[in-house]
């Protein structure tokens, strides 16, 4: 996970950085590959723009564009719709990674220990030394 914005990224760095959070997450190779393939089209589409520069038009038309391919019928809609799935899964990791560091800092006062372990202090315990 890279700490930080991902708003100054490209789309390619964000996509290995994404794949290496899933691989360290422990996903099967299959689905990592899956998601590498689906990315990878996407991004072949949009460009490898920043982070910022991508908009919800861009995953519109993509999708607009692969329901009028030449293949029609259930499995292509649920192909389609997989892979609409699987960019918005990542649109989403991509919008938490900012979220990590965009916490807003007056509105969360963060617990003092002492205040959590006050009883801990006044007695002494037996294997403390």
């Amino acid at each position: 996970m890279i700490l930080g914005s991902m708003k100054e990224v490209n789309l390619t760095r964000a996509k290995e950085i994404f794949l290496l959070d899933g691989c360290a997450a422990g996903w099967e190779a299959q689905a990592l590959s899956m998601y590498h393939g689906v990315l990878s089209s996407f991004i072949r589409f949009t460009g490898d723009i920043r982070v910022r520069q991508l908009t919800h038009e861009h995953v519109r038309f993509y999708i607009a564009n692969l329901s009028d391919g030449p293949s029609e019928g259930e499995e292509h809609d649920r192909l389609v719709m997989c892979q609409y799935a699987m960019i918005q899964s990542w649109l989403y990791w991509i919008n938490s990674q900012s979220l990590v560091n965009e916490r807003p800092g007056s509105s969360v006062e963060l617990p003092r220990l002492t205040n959590l372990f006050s009883s801990m202090r006044t007695r002494s315990l037996p294997y403390c030394a």
